[in-house]
């Protein structure tokens, strides 16, 4: 099957959706598809995407746009869903030309403004990675143009449907992880939050969780590992509650020093409150060892299963979340089952079996 995966921004931003572009994009040439990765060709490009071009045997194709250049700082750090459209109509016009000269079976795209300016040719299937928090007439018109739809958890396909009033059938296929040997690492961080700093994430509730705790556990440590437009906000806060001797905010890391942190985190933890899926973060916290807590919201419950391979707690509630801390951080061989259970839950996951269900949903 000739695939095209369709993404602007996978060349230079690294979030859960492009981390999953690149990982089932190896695996459906794995699987002896003939796969082409199309995006801008940005003046500065991720150091997952540098990696991938090296490894990968399919083909990618980067497409120039010096209206893409002119913007292209804001595009870069954005949070705004209107950016993002910006950046796609402007790139769904430059890869015109390129796919109105090549035919392909399907062409995958990875965020719904995606759909609006690309040749209609092709069969088209739309990835659905995140939630809107609210109806926009750009989203209501693009969810209408694909032939399929996928999105990475219940809960996002589910929200999608009620905001947009959707008829046609949302295929589920979850996040997937690059299966590696459990390592035990000794752990010598208490714990760790890692992803960005946007509000919805949570983070707030985490820092106030640790003043309650302070109380009971003298001198906890944890280390915020990502950036954002919350950061200085976050900043501010853990001075106001005098944690600053508590928390450190590393900003990004490079991939083997996260995957260190990780690995020597007694805790993960993940507040999220809205709109998120199966969440990237969550499977890697899994993979390398680390306990885990997560806000009983969004696609959570979707993975873990409380007091089996994690915890869950009340959104937005950092009394509770400091009593799962607490009870996780303090007793290490209820941790280390939670670990282990965990690890073994993500054989489920495995990029090895999620991608032959995509492609199904692709040939069908």
């Amino acid at each position: 099957m000739k695939i095209a995966i369709h993404s602007p921004r996978v060349s230079y931003y690294m979030g859960g959706a492009e981390r999953y572009i690149i990982n089932y994009s190896k695996e459906l040439r794995n699987l002896g598809q003939d796969v082409y990765l199309v995006t801008y060709d940005s003046p500065t490009k991720s150091e997952w995407f540098n990696k991938f071009k090296r490894e990968f045997k399919g083909k990618i194709i980067l497409i120039k746009s010096k209206k893409i250049d002119k913007q292209f700082e804001k595009f870069k750090n954005a949070t705004n869903p209107f950016l993002w459209d910006k950046e796609s109509l402007l790139f769904g016009k430059e890869s015109q030309d390129f796919y109105d000269n090549n035919d392909f079976d399907l062409i995958a795209l990875h965020y719904n403004t995606d759909c609006i300016n690309i040749s209609k040719k092709n069969k088209l299937c739309l990835h659905l990675h995140g939630l809107p928090d609210k109806s926009r007439p750009i989203e209501d018109k693009s969810v209408k143009i694909p032939n399929k739809i996928i999105a990475v958890s219940i809960y996002i396909a589910e929200g999608w449907k009620e905001l947009h009033n959707i008829h046609k059938k949302i295929f589920v296929v979850p996040n997937g992880i690059n299966l590696k040997k459990l390592k035990q690492t000794r752990k010598k961080l208490d714990i760790i939050y890692f992803g960005r700093l946007i509000k919805i994430k949570g983070v707030r509730t985490l820092i106030k969780s640790i003043k309650i705790l302070d109380k009971d556990i003298k001198g906890i440590k944890i280390e915020i590992i990502g950036d954002g437009p919350e950061k200085k906000y976050l900043i501010r806060l853990t001075k106001k509650l005098k944690l600053s001797n508590n928390i450190k905010f590393l900003g990004k890391i490079d991939d083997k020093k996260l995957i260190k942190k990780i690995s020597e985190a007694k805790i993960s933890i993940f507040p999220s409150y809205a709109r998120e899926g199966i969440m990237t973060t969550l499977l890697e916290a899994s993979l390398f060892g680390s306990g885990i807590i997560a806000s009983d919201a969004c696609s959570n419950r979707e993975f873990i299963k409380n007091n089996y391979n994690g915890l869950l707690f009340k959104p937005k509630n950092s009394r509770d979340l400091s009593q799962k801390i607490k009870k996780l951080l303090l007793n290490k061989k209820f941790r280390e089952k939670l670990i282990k259970n965990s690890y073994k839950k993500l054989e489920d996951f495995s990029w090895k079996k999620q991608t032959p269900k995509i492609l199904r949903i692709y040939k069908q």
